[in-house]
């Protein structure tokens, strides 16, 4: 073997343990592996959590963004509006003029976005402001998300300890009642909703956030490298998937306690066979999308050559539910680009409550939103641990800013 194999050999075997080295100590800052008296692990605990929030900084968020994409608009004609608009969905991925699945959905969109420009965002928010509501459901979601302590990942012993989550949807359902009582006018009451259903997602997003970063540091690093057996590992997994299983599937949580060992990296398993499948479709000559030098980089995430830019995209979510094509999750060429679509479709949820239409339709346009960007950046804690082992920083904070989201601590 030659001197020159045998530096780069050396070179890369150094590269990989000091990358290892970097997400050891990423593994370590966020998570405490408890062990009771015996030595045995019985839980995973996140070392910074949110365990009590307050909603007016999402509220005032919210105002905030309305009244800034309102002065994106002064000074602009109809036809610019609209031109700006279209724009900016056709970087989405949607067509509004288009006649196919998830058109008028687009075209609902549109609507709402346009509309921004129409609300009296002062008048709106001072009727939202009813203190005594909101900090009733803030305690009220508070107590609910202490009756499974916030701080826990991963229960290795129980597998149906994550199936009592159902008291946090009951407060969700008290609160969108109330709501009901309290706000007298339909698109006040329309946000008042938007916000309880999306304050409970991002409490749940913490949580699902992290768990996708433990699968990407089980999936990269050797378990005795972090402290843990094969079986901790596995136990935990399961206990990953377990928080997955749907509230009223009982047939699943069954599934889940009957082979609790093996349950969860089954689960993983079948998620890495899809992911490894999806690249070699994407190599493959009968690809629908146009990848060059695709990398993966971990169970859910590849790095590829789109258009002459460099983007990572999704392994397992599509643009949007009507979508065969992946979701992009970065684009090193318009850095701002995902955070910034993000951002537009949460607005659009709010501003849809000020338009006219059905019911069943906006539910309709609401769930294909939430397709767009809801399970994405929950699977993006993958992402946060991936660049934590190549010691990129910057990149961290990318993919942390694209969904501005309270109550996940870094």
């Amino acid at each position: 073997m030659s001197r020159l194999i045998i530096l780069s050999l050396g070179l890369l075997l150094s590269f990989s343990a000091f990358a290892q080295e970097l997400a050891i100590q990423g593994f370590n800052k966020r998570f405490e592996l408890v062990r009771d008296d015996q030595g045995k692990m019985t839980v995973i605990k996140l070392k910074k959590v949110t365990s009590k929030f307050s909603i007016m900084p999402f509220i005032e968020q919210i105002k905030s963004d309305l009244s800034k994409e309102q002065s994106e608009f002064v000074g602009l004609t109809e036809g610019q509006k609209e031109a700006e608009v279209d724009n900016m969905l056709y970087e989405m991925g949607l067509d509004p003029y288009a006649k196919s699945n998830g058109s008028e959905e687009a075209q609902r969109i549109k609507e709402s976005i346009m509309n921004i420009a129409n609300i009296n965002v002062e008048d709106t928010f001072r009727e939202l402001d009813k203190k005594a509501f909101w900090k009733e459901f803030e305690s009220r979601l508070n107590e609910a998300f202490l009756f499974i302590d916030p701080t826990i990942l991963a229960n290795l012993e129980d597998p149906r300890f994550f199936y009592r989550r159902e008291v946090t949807y009951q407060v969700v359902k008290w609160a969108l009642e109330q709501a009901k009582k309290r706000f007298a006018t339909v698109p006040v009451l329309n946000i008042a909703s938007f916000v309880i259903v999306r304050v409970h997602e991002m409490m749940l997003e913490q949580r699902h956030f992290h768990h996708n970063m433990l699968l990407h540091y089980f999936e990269t690093i050797p378990e005795t490298k972090l402290g843990m057996t094969k079986e901790e590992v596995d136990r935990t997994v399961s206990s990953i998937f377990e928080y997955r299983i749907g509230a009223t599937n009982i047939f699943e949580s069954n599934r889940a306690t009957a082979d609790w060992l093996n349950y969860g990296m089954n689960k993983f398993y079948m998620q890495v066979r899809a992911g490894n499948t999806r690249i070699r479709n994407w190599e493959g000559p009968m690809t629908n999308v146009n990848f060059e030098n695709v990398e993966k980089l971990n169970f859910a995430f590849a790095s590829v050559t789109h258009q002459g830019a460099r983007k990572i995209y999704h392994l397992h979510h599509m643009n949007h539910s009507f979508s065969s094509k992946p979701s992009m999750a970065y684009d090193y060429s318009n850095p701002k680009k995902v955070k910034r679509n993000r951002a537009l479709l949460n607005m659009a949820g709010v501003a849809l409550g000020f338009i006219q239409i059905p019911g069943w339709i906006k539910s309709s346009v609401i769930n294909f939103m939430d397709s767009m960007y809801v399970q994405q950046v929950r699977m993006e804690g993958a992402l946060v641990g991936y660049f934590e082992s190549t010691g990129d920083q910057a990149m961290i904070n990318q993919i942390y800013s694209q969904r501005a989201n309270f109550y996940i601590v870094r």
